[in-house]
């Protein structure tokens, strides 16, 4: 029971402080202070091409 209590409240804890920054809007890179590019991906459901924001690193 002990267990199960102190690894759900781990899993809890953790994963409200992962943010992948690489998921981010083009906006929210902008407002973070990153850098963004654009990259062409295909969807493989429609056949079409879409662009897609990738953050890069922290502008110094």
């Amino acid at each position: 029971m002990k267990t199960i209590i102190l690894s759900s409240l781990f899993i809890l804890l953790f994963t409200g402080c992962i943010q992948d920054s690489k998921q981010l809007s083009k906006e929210e890179c902008e407002k973070g202070g990153y850098q963004h590019a654009t990259e062409k991906k295909l969807n493989y459901r429609t056949g079409k091409y879409e662009l897609r924001f990738i953050c890069l690193n922290k502008i110094q």
